[in-house]
């Protein structure tokens, strides 16, 4: 009997054992590819759109008065 848990025990340390080692490895693979992604195919960068302060206030005039239809 104690010769099974003995086995049991060794079975449960390997397999874990392989488990973790494949999370590490695949953490290691996953940062390695996401360097090289992002070096060749870096993201494009969108312009910044600057709204004007009356384009602004036209805006929520209309949230407003959309807001007070539903209400009433």
């Amino acid at each position: 009997m104690e010769n099974m848990v003995a086995q049991g025990l060794n079975f449960m340390f390997v397999g874990m054992g392989v488990v973790f080692g494949f999370l590490i490895l695949m953490i290691i693979v996953m940062s390695i590819s996401s360097a090289i992604i992002t070096k060749y195919f870096p993201e494009k960068e969108e312009k910044a759109v600057t709204a004007t302060a009356s384009d602004n206030k036209s805006k929520i005039a209309a949230v407003i008065a959309i807001a007070k239809a539903q209400t009433s």
